[in-house]
């Protein structure tokens, strides 16, 4: 295949994943509506329910100015779906964490993925499709393109023996135990 080939190919996959997202988003967001949030309250609460984090590293995952981010987790809290406790790591900080109506509207936002879920039970290969996409984020966070998000890939603990091993909890993984989110994630 020629060098022009090749990157026809790289951006007829980069057009892909982007549609890809804009369906994702789009089910999310009538989702969302549905249940008497905004989207980026949705996206809020879904990240909050995989990995507690504060304002600004939410900002940066998001390519969102704080400000905005703060007022959507205001509306959040004054809803009763998020509380404010101090960061374990750090007492000068706070961190967000659902509470219990929280938990149960990020259940039920969790189903706006179903049609994705359904479609890709057609895929052939799923784990490659996984750990390939994966290794794109790694590389996006390694270029400092995007920010850390917990990825196993990109964090110290992870060694690649014979397939992958997490050396903080001594545990053997599958290309589907991998993290997209890991609470316990050092950057490597």
């Amino acid at each position: 295949m020629g060098a022009s080939q090749g990157r026809h190919g790289e951006e007829k996959l980069l057009a892909l994943l982007e549609r890809l997202g804009q369906v994702e988003r789009a089910l999310l967001t009538r989702q969302a509506f549905g249940l008497g949030l905004t989207a980026l309250q949705a996206q809020l609460l879904l990240h909050l329910s995989e990995r507690t984090q504060g304002v600004v590293a939410l900002a940066e995952l998001l390519a969102l100015t704080p400000a905005t981010v703060s007022a959507a987790l205001t509306t959040l809290e004054g809803k009763g779906l998020l509380f404010r406790t101090k960061d374990p790591k750090d007492g000068r900080r706070w961190v967000l964490k659902p509470t219990e109506d929280g938990l149960r509207l990020i259940q039920a936002l969790k189903s706006y993925s179903d049609p994705l879920l359904q479609a890709l039970q057609g895929v052939p290969n799923r784990e490659e499709l996984l750990l390939g996409l994966m290794e794109l984020l790694a590389a996006l966070v390694r270029q400092g393109t995007v920010p850390e998000t917990g990825l196993c890939l990109t964090c110290r603990y992870l060694r690649r023996e014979e397939g992958f091993f997490c050396s903080l909890l001594r545990l053997g993984l599958t290309p589907l135990d991998l993290r997209l989110a890991c609470p316990d994630h050092a950057p490597a």
